[in-house]
């Protein structure tokens, strides 16, 4: 099997894991995820001129895919992102609920002379 065609695979189950990222799982899709762009990383640095046609074929395939991948993850990652804010949220009204003088702004006291 050529190197293409071992990219091409792994590329191909890459595609089939982000597509199937829901937001039950997606802690073990991301780790799945983060495994198959490993592996094809690894294959990456091998792949070298002269390509025959089923090479070039693949690659362009691979390329597509890589394009919807690309947009998926970003997807996947802005969720990610979402979710984290609204920990931090909850976090700070959590701690404001609990001691709610203790970030208390003191710019505008008024002190009293005549006593």
């Amino acid at each position: 099997m050529t190197v293409v065609k071992a990219c091409y695979e792994v590329t191909q189950q890459l595609f089939q894991a982000v597509q199937a990222v829901k937001t039950e799982n997606r802690d073990e899709a991301i780790k799945e995820i983060e495994l198959l762009l490993e592996k094809r990383e690894t294959f990456l640095p091998s792949i070298q001129p002269p390509f025959s046609s089923e090479d070039k074929k693949l690659g362009q395939e691979m390329i597509l895919m890589n394009r919807e991948i690309d947009a998926k993850l970003k997807l996947i990652r802005s969720y990610v992102q979402r979710d984290i804010n609204g920990l931090n949220k909850k976090k700070t009204s959590m701690k404001k609920y609990t001691n709610p003088y203790e970030s208390v702004n003191f710019d505008g006291m008024f002190y009293d002379k005549r006593n």
